[in-house]
């Protein structure tokens, strides 16, 4: 297996758990910006609806991007996004730090499964798929719940007092 199709994965498995880890700390989420947890799970309807809705054309857009150009665009953007999220004052930043990953989702994986289907070959883009299908599934399995416990254990937020730490 090449190593570029586990860099991948664990890039999938990263995005994948950017998405859907904030369900788990929604409580805590909403708790920390003074509002109700149905507001704060807006963050997720709002995160669902960008992608719906600009998934297709941004993909389209963005299709003649050299891939490794784009892909580290897309990584940046994410990791901007959750160090805006972690940094978020006020339910409105954090909307905006959902909305910018929420951009790049589905770029980001129609891109990385082409990509891995081409280093391998149409004769093996079952197996190139599996691959990335194993970074969701860790990242459903472990990620998530894993990023979960730390959160409600340490605080959502990373960093000293006295805000919130882990």
């Amino acid at each position: 297996m090449p190593f570029a199709i586990l860099l991948l994965a664990a890039a999938g498995f990263t995005v994948l758990t950017t998405e859907f880890l904030i369900i788990g700390l929604l409580p805590a989420l909403a708790r920390d910006l003074g509002v109700g947890v149905a507001q704060a799970g807006l963050l997720v309807s709002l995160f669902a609806l960008v992608v719906a809705l600009t998934g297709p054309l941004l993909t389209a857009r963005v299709s003649r991007i050299e891939r490794r150009r784009l892909f580290v665009a897309l990584l940046v953007l994410f990791g901007a996004a959750n160090l805006l999220a972690a940094l978020a004052p006020d339910f409105a930043t954090m909307a905006v730090a959902r909305l910018l990953p929420a951009l790049g989702v589905a770029v980001f994986w129609s891109m990385a499964c082409e990509t891995a289907v081409d280093m391998l070959g149409s004769a093996q883009a079952g197996r190139a798929l599996a691959m990335m299908a194993y970074g969701m599934v860790a990242a459903t399995v472990f990620g998530i719940p894993l990023g979960t416990l730390l959160g409600e254990a340490f605080g959502w937020r990373c960093w000293p007092s006295p805000m919130p730490r882990c």
